[in-house]
């Protein structure tokens, strides 16, 4: 729910916590309502109910939950020269997006592409950045360009967060990681993202970067793990391997058939039609648990930075 608040909201939740109360017109918000009416966190000032005012509850919501993603999407959007006034539409992950954009600046510049492609691959949907003008602007800032180049060329970007003494590696198939770079700070790993199914740029790494740990995260359906698959034999052919993460427990089970959700177990096949010999025996229990009760489990909701914290590396 938090990922559709605006920069408006976020300014005004950073006041609460600093000076405990706010007069910014967001009450009608659906997730300050949340806070408000549903677990309390804040309260309307009695005397004047258009002030909200923030409870004992809410300093340690807010260091869990908003303080270190609002720093760094702050001190980001200063230092690349961005307004950060409430007017400003953009969400928090508008933010992460951009800082992921600007981390790969000239893998993204080298490698140009249409606007429609851009926006779909990093915003979800290719209609986005011609609909909000404040993030096109950021993005052509934090690139320097003036328009997207009208050619299509099939994306061959490895996004990466770096380290400067990186321990391992960690491959994510979806960006949501990549966007919270201060877990790659904390664990002292470097990070990649491969664009999901576009693996081939794999092809073209550094032979010193295959000599770190790769461990791989990914979503616990059909295709993340076909996808591991193919990166697990790709990565051999070249002396080097990957090793696939498990999910944190308790297991954050969906069921596979949901709106958003596209990728189903092949049920006529033993283990999904996958190669058994790629993946552990706790692995293989775990798999064929979720394809017996046609469950899946989604990268988004791991805790990454715990489980990279009890690797032996």
């Amino acid at each position: 729910m938090n990922k559709n608040i605006t920069w408006k909201e976020l300014k005004a939740l950073d006041d609460l916590y600093r000076f405990k109360k706010t007069k910014a017109n967001i009450q009608e918000h659906p997730y300050i309502k949340y806070l408000l009416d549903d677990i309390g966190i804040l309260d309307r000032k009695i005397d004047n109910i258009k002030v909200i005012i923030a409870t004992d509850d809410f300093e340690k919501f807010y260091d869990d939950v908003f303080k270190i993603q609002f720093e760094e999407a702050k001190n980001f959007l200063l230092k690349n020269g961005i307004e950060t006034n409430a007017k400003k539409n953009f969400t928090l992950e508008d933010v992460k997006t951009l800082m992921l954009i600007a981390e790969n600046k000239m893998e993204l510049k080298n490698n140009p592409t249409t606007i429609e492609d851009f926006s779909n691959e990093f915003f979800n949907t290719s209609k986005y950045l011609k609909n909000k003008i404040s993030i096109k602007n950021a993005v052509f800032k934090i690139l320097d360009i003036n328009e997207f180049p009208f050619d299509k060329k099939e994306n061959q970007w490895r996004l990466v967060v770096d380290h400067p003494n990186p321990r391992a590696i960690i491959l994510c198939e979806n960006k949501s990681f990549m966007k919270q770079p201060w877990i790659s700070k904390n664990t002292h790993v470097k990070m990649w993202y491969v664009g999901g199914n576009n693996i081939k740029v794999l092809d073209d790494i550094d032979e010193k970067e295959l000599v770190k740990p790769i461990y791989y995260s990914c979503d616990w359906d059909l295709a993340g793990l076909q996808i591991y698959t193919r990166i697990k034999v790709k990565l051999r052919e070249r002396k080097s391997d990957i090793i696939l993460l498990y999910p944190n427990e308790p297991h954050k089970k969906i069921k596979t058939h949901i709106d958003y959700h596209k990728s189903h177990w092949e049920l006529s096949k033993d283990t999904s039609g996958l190669s058994k010999n790629l993946f552990t025996s706790k692995e293989l229990t775990l798999i064929n648990d979720l394809i017996q009760n046609q469950m899946w489990i989604e990268e988004e909701s791991f805790n990454l930075e715990k489980m990279i914290k009890q690797l032996e590396i």
